[in-house]
């Protein structure tokens, strides 16, 4: 009988059979009768739920597959279910391949139903060094949601020319039986090869009137970076830049400030080191610095913490007195991209009321500003006239067009008298140019009759600040429009606080 259990059911074998390394000078164990508890075997359908979910969880959290054959999640899953033999990552690959097909019906089901669709792309590279490129879709379904899909992340192995990066959007269009005339817009960064493309797929007859849109919040990027880059404030940031350096570097100087940090009662921050390529961080490292002015002063001015020649790290007077300028004047940049990086709510129809609301009311430069102030003020503004044209003439823009659609801006009381008699006259032609089956489409009543929220209670003043400024009508114009504003701002994006 031990022999049997032994070898055919070696997980019931009971330990206290003695071992043949036991000593013989140990009086033998006894064997006693057990009593076996046999659970049940796994159902094939347990076992394919089980796989199931591991594919989700590999797919969800962004898993590579292969920590299937991990040793710790193979003791993991016996732990969880004994008699469950975790998979091979082929199997569980196919399983990934099986959802993904599942899913793409669902996708190409409501692409089918929906009328019309923008598309965000962009072209990336990995840390491998291989180009990928992303096509994201963005519609609205019958039931009025807004929906996202991410149609295609695949590699790009030809040069990411202008004509390559047109071809590979006409092959996911195709993919996704997506017509043209269901083709609205491709929004690009500023990019020369996303531009061209976009000009490209424009002209081309086979694309419908798609039209190019750049990034809002990849545009406002370049008009702050060229802003930053004015003398003396891009000296300020590089001098910032090497402070933060020298904390992060050094292990003393670290443990030392935190000791400052507690002993002057400053909240106990860790310093931010900026990405060149972002502005926010720039904005959050100085930002940083200025809360902890005090403590970092006094771990540069130890002599035995801070070698002499680091002394010098400390920014001047002047120095810290521009960053408090910078500051000042990038805060309300912050709400703004935020604002127009919303995942949640579409942002093309409120970017030239708040570009224009913040021209008028932040960006205005006043008496008592600072001569940084001054020159940043006017270099943001000048970007910003530049690069969303708003000098010029704003006939046919599909800004323009979009706030007029929208209840929050159809007043357009951002605009001069003549611009806005315009814009009602384009949108009315374009109203008149719909067959009769989509003027109802247009006409339909929303049918959601939900009350809108109260806005979320304790919210930062200074957050509220910038929303007011940002999405305020003219001053003799701020009645109850614009508090409907700021419950709608309130409600469909409630993630508008910061975390340094």
């Amino acid at each position: 009988m031990n022999y049997h259990l032994k070898h055919a059911h070696p997980l019931y074998v009971d330990r206290a059979t003695p071992s043949t390394s036991t000593s013989s000078s140990q009086p033998p164990l006894k064997l006693s009768q057990t009593t076996l508890v046999l659970k049940p075997p796994l159902s094939d359908k347990r076992k394919r739920d089980i796989t199931d979910k591991i594919a989700d969880f590999v797919a969800l959290d962004m898993r590579p597959v292969n920590i299937v054959e991990g040793e710790g999640f193979k003791q993991m899953m016996k732990f969880i279910e004994p008699g469950y033999t975790v998979p091979k990552r082929d199997t569980v690959m196919h399983a990934i391949k099986n959802k993904y097909n599942t899913t793409k019906q669902v996708l190409l089901e409501k692409l089918k139903a929906c009328t019309a669709v923008s598309f965000t792309t962009d072209t990336w590279t990995s840390n491998q060094m291989d180009g990928y490129m992303t096509v994201t879709a963005h519609f609205i379904s019958q039931e009025w949601q807004l929906h996202s899909f991410v149609l295609e992340t695949k590699v790009l192995e030809v040069s990411h020319t202008a004509a390559n990066i047109a071809e590979r959007l006409g092959e996911v269009m195709e993919e996704f039986g997506i017509p043209p005339e269901k083709r609205v817009a491709v929004v690009h960064d500023n990019a020369a090869n996303m531009v061209l493309c976009a000009q490209q797929l424009s002209q081309n007859p086979s694309w419908g009137n798609v039209q190019g849109i750049r990034c809002a919040g990849h545009t406002l990027q370049l008009c702050i970076n060229a802003a930053v880059k004015l003398d003396p404030i891009c000296r300020v940031i590089a001098a910032a830049r090497r402070l933060v350096g020298h904390f992060k570097k050094s292990a003393k100087a670290t443990s030392a400030l935190t000791l400052k940090q507690k002993q002057q009662n400053v909240a106990e921050h860790k310093l931010i080191q900026d990405v060149s390529t972002r502005w926010n961080s720039t904005y959050s490292m100085l930002e940083r610095l200025l809360e902890q002015r005090c403590p970092v002063t006094a771990v540069l001015s130890e002599p035995g913490t801070t070698h002499r020649s680091d002394r010098d790290l400390d920014l001047t007077t002047g120095a810290w007195r521009i960053a408090e300028d910078i500051v000042s004047v990038l805060r309300p940049m912050i709400t703004l991209t935020e604002l127009l990086s919303q995942d949640v709510n579409a942002s093309l129809s409120a970017t030239l009321p708040m570009l224009v609301n913040m021209k008028r009311r932040h960006l205005l430069s006043r008496d008592d500003d600072s001569t940084t102030v001054k020159a940043v003020k006017k270099k943001i503004t000048e970007e910003i006239d530049k690069r969303w044209e708003l000098t010029g003439s704003l006939e046919g823009s599909i800004y323009i067009q979009a706030a007029v659609l929208d209840p929050r801006f159809k007043s357009l009381s951002f605009l001069d008298a003549e611009k806005r008699d315009d814009a009602y006259a384009t949108v009315s032609d374009l109203a008149e140019s719909l067959s009769p089956a989509e003027e109802a489409t247009a006409q339909r009543e929303d049918s959601s009759g939900a009350e809108e929220s109260e806005p979320a209670p304790k919210r930062q003043r200074e957050k509220q600040q910038d929303i007011s400024m940002l999405m305020a009508f003219d001053e003799d114009q701020e009645t109850e429009d614009h508090k409907k504003m700021m419950t709608y701002i309130w409600r469909t994006e409630p993630r508008l606080t910061r975390d340094h």
